[in-house]
């Protein structure tokens, strides 16, 4: 039986202290820049970027906590994962066509942010050339092999050591049981779940809930939730467990109202599909979900 979600309104002083703003669309960028391209080195904080063209701010990254095993011990969506930028959560695991296993965060957790704000380009590492990803307790568990900030993409995949043992299921909440590429409308409101790892909340209230009044993007999502530094990454599913993208922003996100849906919340999400699908062509392996029944 599914566990009760809570549903968490995040605050005005919130909103204000992460500085994001409302903002109307523009045409997004393309795929186009090249991987290979320079990352910048300095952490994500609340600098200016834009989802699907509305001005917000990511996710902080922090520091790395002191060394423990979290509140989703493990290699598994809703774990730890720690890297040259600070402390973000994993989101889901995919085998590749080459017999790796990988499992993804978000892209600023690796790429940083551009001192300017904005986009911060893509990258992608051969094997045994990547920066290096840990879990909370500080042991290596594979290398970042590809990682984009690029508006509305943020998105990363760490290449799991073969000696790693990774679960496929979300702690608490079970899943990801498939992909959830829906479009629902404005008569349609979607409950989202995910397992955080975020500063202070995560530690009281890992496993949250949010809702969105339509999902007419096929890049983003936008709901009313809540979350911190360090829920960066996340993988957020839908409530019969299905995948829909990873959370990487706050603020007042408002693009459209309309029959499609009320695409506007607290809280972004980039959506998984097209992330996989970019992330795929650029490092030439094809990638499948590894599924888990909810719970």
């Amino acid at each position: 039986m599914l566990a009760i979600r809570t549903v968490i309104a995040i605050s005005a002083a919130v909103i204000a202290l992460l500085g994001c703003g409302s903002g109307t669309g523009r045409d997004a960028p393309s795929d186009a820049s090249a991987a290979g391209s320079p990352a910048p080195t300095q952490s994500a904080s609340s600098a200016n970027w834009t989802l699907g063209g509305v001005p917000c701010a990511l996710i902080p990254v922090p520091a790395a906590a002191p060394l423990g095993i979290g509140t989703c011990p493990g290699v598994r969506p809703g774990a730890i994962v720690l890297s040259d930028v600070g402390q973000c959560t994993l989101n889901f695991l995919f085998l590749g066509s080459d017999g790796y296993s990988y499992i993804g965060t978000a892209g600023h957790c690796i790429l940083g942010t551009s001192p300017f704000g904005g986009d911060a380009g893509e990258m992608a590492w051969d094997p045994g050339t990547g920066p290096v990803a840990r879990d909370a307790g500080g042991n290596p568990i594979g290398e970042f092999a590809y990682a984009i900030l690029q508006d509305p993409k943020d998105f990363s995949l760490i290449r799991l050591d073969p000696s790693v043992q990774a679960s496929a299921g979300m702690c608490h909440f079970g899943g990801p049981t498939a992909v959830n590429d829906d479009n629902p409308g404005i008569t349609e409101p979607v409950v989202l779940n995910w397992f955080g790892n975020g500063v202070g909340v995560g530690a009281v209230l890992p496993a949250r809930s949010a809702v969105a009044a339509g999902m007419p993007s096929p890049d983003h999502v936008f709901a009313q939730g809540a979350a911190a530094p360090g829920d960066s990454g996340s993988g957020v599913i839908s409530s019969d467990g299905r995948a829909v993208g990873v959370l990487v922003t706050v603020g007042v996100h408002t693009a459209s109202v309309g029959s499609g849906g009320l695409d506007a919340g607290m809280i972004g999400m980039t959506r998984l599909t097209p992330q996989v699908e970019r992330a795929k062509a650029v490092l030439g392996v094809d990638l499948v979900l590894q599924v888990a029944p909810a719970q």
